[in-house]
């Protein structure tokens, strides 16, 4: 007759114990600790009660050691724990993200953290969607309707690659209803910042973010862009050049040429928004106020500006910090390099210490740095009178996107001067 193996018999102090829960003298005092059905160990923290030990390992035993639950999971080799197959499911993704632009490959990073975060232990064939709402709730209750919308597609996106390989039978996320802006709201043009605004907080702010915004309004760019900007991105002229529209050519000027039409050189700058279309790739002529601009910025640094030498930090925009740890990671090459979230942030610090549309309640709903784009496309499209020349000013692939910018600025029609008699 064969020997059946059986476990190992409690100790007497152990038997009125739940299944899993053991104790041992460790460092003078009884610790109680749970063994897993693997054997690893859990010590519970000092100073909880017995009763509420016991209590809690009968919870987790009925969830998780129950024969006919365990069993279900065995026999089904695609239902396992998300952490298990996620190293998997994450290499597909990142093949399908090769190409895309960094701001949105570290968005998807931060999504992806959140997710394995949330979801780790849950087992993939019974992920629901009331589990699908409580991850939305957990991490973007106070989103907006488009930011919600798109974490949404991200669900849908990463729940596809479980079921193309068999560890869900249904993606529940595509249940998930994607709202839209009600017509109202759709009609609303979004509040713009006004040049005298502009003006004020320019005039207030500190050296960084005044380049910043002064390189956004003379090169109609936003603020992924401004903060990348390098002093080498710059190729200058060995003098000033005029332009003939004409000929769309550089030409020297006359002694009697005014300063404001003058051009130093050329900025390159690659939208990165938009970075697989020809449009993407602009070239902006250097003119005085931009010069003025980037002369400033090498000034800040304590070093005097010269064409075709980069100062010590090749960033345009930087901040000279005290402690060179803040806003710093591996991803820069620089400790005075920028972020464009740390950019945006201190552009609506300033607004809001200087009371500008404090009218407004909704913080989110006020101008931000982004505005700063819309205003340059709206003001260089006033003086050029062309808007294709604008729309390539500003790297928009269509005509559409540029009117959008366009939109919102002009609260109030101006006319000539006229007088009735009687």
């Amino acid at each position: 007759m064969d020997s059946v193996q059986m476990g190992r018999k409690r100790k007497i102090e152990n038997t009125d114990l739940p299944l899993g829960l053991y104790s041992r003298p460790l460092r003078g005092q009884t610790r109680y600790f749970y063994r897993n059905s693997r054997g690893k160990d859990a010590y519970f923290p000092v100073g909880f009660k017995l009763s509420d030990i016991k209590q809690s390992v009968i919870d987790f035993n009925k969830e998780n050691r129950n024969s006919t639950v365990s069993l279900k999971h065995r026999v089904d080799n695609y239902n396992v724990r998300v952490y298990k197959v996620w190293p998997k499911i994450k290499q597909n993704l990142d093949e399908e993200n090769e190409g895309k632009s960094k701001s949105t490959l570290e968005t998807f990073e931060r999504d992806s953290a959140r997710f394995v975060a949330f979801f780790a232990d849950y087992y993939t064939k019974e992920i629901k969607l009331e589990d699908i709402n409580k991850y939305l709730d957990e991490y973007h209750a106070d989103a907006s309707f488009n930011v919600r919308n798109r974490k949404i597609h991200f669900l849908r996106t990463v729940f596809a690659e479980f079921t193309d390989l068999s560890y869900m039978e249904r993606n529940y996320a595509n249940d998930k209803k994607i709202k839209k802006k009600s017509k109202k709201a759709k009609s609303r043009t979004p509040i713009r910042i006004s040049k005298y605004a502009l003006m004020m907080m320019a005039d207030k702010a500190e050296p960084f973010l005044k380049t910043a915004i002064m390189l956004s309004l003379q090169t109609c760019h936003a603020v992924n862009e401004i903060v990348n900007l390098k002093y080498s991105d710059c190729h200058y002229f060995s003098s000033p050049k005029l332009y003939c529209t004409e000929t769309e050519t550089y030409l020297e000027p006359s002694e009697d040429t005014p300063q404001e039409f003058l051009v130093h050189g050329m900025m390159w700058i690659s939208r990165e928004k938009n970075q697989h279309t020809t449009a993407s790739r602009v070239e902006i002529p250097i003119t005085n106020e931009m010069m003025i601009t980037i002369e400033e910025s090498a000034q800040d640094l304590g070093e005097a500006f010269v064409k075709g030498r980069e100062p010590s930090c090749s960033y345009i925009v930087h901040r000279k910090k005290r402690y060179h740890k803040v806003n710093y990671s591996g991803d820069f090459n620089h400790p005075w390099q920028l972020k464009p979230s740390y950019l945006s942030k201190e552009f609506s610090k300033l607004r809001d210490s200087l009371q500008l549309y404090l009218g407004i309640e909704d913080r989110r709903e006020r101008p931000g740095f982004h505005g700063v784009r819309s205003l340059a496309i709206y003001l260089h499209d006033k003086q050029a009178g062309d808007e294709e020349i604008t729309m390539n000013r500003a790297a928009h692939s269509d005509l559409g996107m540029t009117q959008h910018y366009k939109e919102g600025h002009e609260k109030f029609k101006r006319v000539p001067p006229s007088t009735i008699t009687l």
